[in-house]
């Protein structure tokens, strides 16, 4: 074998394994090769011509193999290195410099598999020191055999020779989003220079007499977005108004430039439209793990929802009024209970509706420090969910009509708080953007103190629905008088979904397909742009998904999440029981078995943990938060106790903390023909 390179996955041939056999420093011997027939236990030799043609295979079979010059400078691989090694092979990225890929073009399919949560010792291995990034082999010698733990996830070691450590991404206090750079790649210069004329587009349409109407969102974006939609609205990519057709130029990409042709393209199998509870900010909050950090919903997330009527046409006046609504919520054994509603007419800016509503179950959390809903103010409350439904929408004079557009932060929470179908929304989350671009959102508080100048939500007794809904109007007039580019930054990154649907070999074919299998929504998330996205609620589904898809699209990802929430990694599991840990590894094994024998010839196989266990840096992070907090309430230091105080020796244990979190392995490797004997 070369020094200057080593293969990654298995070189022995298995029938029941098949990867690839042989590194391409070692030649094939010219004797024959046989192979035992599972089927009735005798060998089976192989004819000088079928040998000639096994060889001819084999000098041509896709592999991994590392080039371990790089690993000599000290250079650790990253999320990005594997990102741009899956554009490599799927679409039009560099050819990379860590790991060679022979023959590319004979690999067919692509599979990333996302395992937070699998560590060394789960596989049989020593903890990986924080400084290695040299490749290292998945059979430990056997002199150390008896001192390590055992192997729980064989899989791992029966498909691949090597693993290679990673880096997560993040500074020396923070672990940032696995996925937010596995997923998104750098603009190319051509993609910039067209989002750039875009931009241009947009800022030509700004207009002191604006319409509303230019910025609602369509029902794609709301699908996208875990809206409810009316029976009567259909997937589109323009806002259910038939009659503005014309009128505005809806259909331009400079209105909504987050939709393109290959939208209409691709393959919804989430559970929107009739998401079935309320799911929280989607996209505000991004754990470290890459997850989305989403309040649980209600377990009667399902019932009782109304929807307005369907308009006959447009409004006699012309004028469609828009009203900023917000709703503050406490918490039953059932989930979240809606607990105050407050309306603002964007207009005359008055509060016009704002009533307190009794939860059908006894409060169990009243969070005022969020909601500033406190069991005395919540004691008068008379209204229900259903009398709030009907004075709004069904009463002798309903606030919101056909015609009402309804303006919100994130507004699909409160709409599902309500349980409100609504047709004409429009979303602050959506129309500003994050500064670090999609699929994040940028918070309320941020977009106020940023664009507004002034803070709000900085009260000791909570948020107050009312001045967040006064926020809404302010932040969509300030829109409206600016135009549709105020408060967008331009993203210098992109999905890498959609890189790949722009590449194609021949001009005349279309470009790459994919798909993503993960939890929640995966439209609302880095799976936006993704030819099909499927939505799981646990790794038996995100198995299926992704057996499912494999050989269909020439890229698939997918997240198993069960180790993860096995050792509390997550805070947020979407399960309603968790499984053990020792339960939890037992299945990977299966589920990795599964998948890699479900894969068609000639798929490259990479699978990556991301990072390692978080516990110490959430740890550490939140007694840090919790010390700034209290040093802007109390003003001095001396007040605190000696256990609330941050130190030094603090701030070295969480950049310790923080580095050993960052620490992950990746595996690399080109499922090979099957040998069937003579």
């Amino acid at each position: 074998m070369s020094t200057d390179s080593i293969s990654p996955f298995k070189r022995k041939q298995s029938i029941s394994q098949p990867y690839v056999a042989s590194s391409p420093s070692c030649s094939d011997k010219s004797k024959a090769k046989s192979l035992e027939n599972e089927t009735d236990g005798f060998e089976s030799v192989l004819s000088r011509t079928e040998k000639r043609k096994q060889r001819k295979v084999d000098r041509h079979r896709p592999q991994f193999q590392f080039d371990l010059s790089y690993f000599r400078s000290g250079k650790k691989i990253g999320m990005a290195h594997i990102r741009d090694l899956i554009l490599y092979i799927v679409a039009d990225g560099q050819k990379p410099t860590w790991i060679v890929p022979e023959h590319k073009a004979q690999i067919t399919h692509t599979v990333v598999l996302f395992v937070p949560g699998l560590l060394p010792e789960y596989i049989g291995l020593a903890p990986i020191p924080i400084a290695a990034n040299v490749p290292f082999s998945t059979t430990p010698p056997v002199s150390l055999a008896e001192a390590l733990p055992p192997n729980r996830v064989p899989t791992i070691q029966q498909l691949f020779s090597y693993g290679c450590p990673t880096r997560a991404p993040g500074d020396q206090r923070r672990l940032f989003s696995v996925m937010g750079t596995l997923l998104s790649s750098p603009l190319s210069e051509s993609a910039r220079k067209r989002k750039e004329a875009e931009s241009q587009k947009q800022a030509a349409l700004a207009k002191p007499d604006s319409s509303p109407l230019l910025y609602l969102l369509s029902p794609n974006q709301m699908i996208d977005n875990d809206y409810r939609l009316p029976s009567y609205v259909s997937s589109s990519d323009k806002p259910s108004i038939p009659e503005l057709n014309g009128a505005l130029p809806l259909d331009d990409p400079a209105v909504h430039p987050e939709r393109s042709a290959e939208d209409t393209k691709r393959t919804d199998l989430t559970q929107s439209p009739l998401t079935s509870s309320v799911s929280g900010n989607v996209l505000v909050n991004m754990t470290n793990n890459g997850d989305v950090d989403r309040q649980k919903g209600n377990v009667r997330g399902h019932e009782g929802w109304v929807e307005t009527p369907q308009a006959n046409g447009p409004p006699l006046d012309v004028f469609y009024p828009v009203l900023a609504i917000d709703c503050e919520m406490v918490l039953s054994e059932d989930g979240q209970e809606l607990a105050r509603v407050s309306v603002i007419d964007y207009q005359s800016g008055v509060n016009v509706f704002d009533e307190l509503v009794k939860p059908p179950k006894p409060v169990t959390d009243y969070r005022t420090q969020w909601s500033g809903i406190t069991p005395s103010k919540l004691s008068s409350a008379t209204h229900t969910l259903s009398t709030i439904q009907y004075a709004l929408t069904r009463g002798p004079s309903p606030l919101i009509t056909p015609h009402t557009i309804l303006l919100g932060h994130s507004l699909e929470c409160d709409l599902g708080a309500i349980r409100l179908r609504h047709p004409l929304c429009i979303d602050t989350a959506l129309l500003y953007t994050h500064a670090r671009g999609p699929p994040y959102k940028p918070g309320l508080k941020w977009l106020v103190q940023r664009w507004l100048g002034r803070e709000i939500q900085g009260k000791n007794t909570g948020h107050d629905s009312e001045e967040d809904a006064r926020a809404c109007v302010e932040l969509l007039k300030m829109k409206m008088a600016n135009g549709p580019t105020f408060g967008s930054f331009i993203d210098s990154t992109e999905p890498i979904f959609e890189r790949m649907n722009r590449f194609s070999v021949e001009p005349s074919k279309s470009g790459r397909t994919s798909a993503v299998c993960d939890y929640y929504n995966p439209r609302a998330g880095y799976g936006g742009k993704a030819t099909t996205a499927i939505k799981c609620s646990n790794d038996e589904e995100v198995l299926k998904a992704v057996c499912e898809n494999a050989g269909r699209h020439d890229f698939v990802f997918a997240r198993l999440m069960e180790l993860n929430h096995a050792q509390g990694w997550s805070s947020d599991s979407p399960l309603e029981t968790v499984a053990s840990l020792d339960m939890a590894l037992h299945n990977l094994d299966h589920r990795l078995a599964t998948i890699h024998s479900s894969l068609l010839p000639n798929t490259a196989l990479v699978i990556l943990t991301g990072h390692s266990s978080p516990l110490r840096m959430l740890e550490l992070t939140a007694k840090r938060q919790k010390w700034e907090r209290l040093i802007k309430t109390t003003g001095s230091v001396e007040k605190l106790k000696d256990d609330e105080r941050w130190l030094s020796e603090d701030d070295r244990e969480l950049e310790d903390a923080v580095g050993a979190a960052r620490e992950g392995m990746a595996y690399f490797g080109v499922k090979g023909q099957s040998r069937s004997p003579a």
